[in-house]
């Protein structure tokens, strides 16, 4: 069970994060801070499925899994890669869904 809530919890998380306009606040908080510091690419973690992903995962791990650093570091890269097949596949969805073109491979052009 607790595998479970794991999965769909990094997954939630990070699309929240990430896509989220309710968390919008905090992606500008994350942009601003990282600009302050004169490091801007630690911004862009808050725009990254594979790097919040991570941090989800390194939370989430904590709470469902184990407080085991090492268990927690392999939640982490499990995070990464659920939250990014995650985006991809539901991008793959939406893509799938907006736009039928017709086929004309058949229509002979003079």
């Amino acid at each position: 069970m607790e595998l479970i809530l794991f999965v769909f919890s990094v997954v939630g998380m990070t699309l929240i994060v990430v896509d989220g306009s309710i968390l919008q606040w905090f992606r500008n908080l994350v942009k601003l801070t990282a600009s302050k510091i004169n490091v801007p690419s630690l911004g862009t973690i808050v725009d990254c499925y594979l790097c919040s992903g991570t941090w989800c995962g390194f939370l989430m791990g904590f709470v469902w899994i184990s407080s085991d650093p090492l268990k927690i570091f392999a939640c982490g890269c499990a995070g990464a890669f659920l939250a990014n097949a995650a985006a991809l596949m539901l991008n793959w969805i939406e893509s799938a869904t907006m736009v039928n073109l017709p086929d004309n491979s058949n229509n002979e052009q003079s």
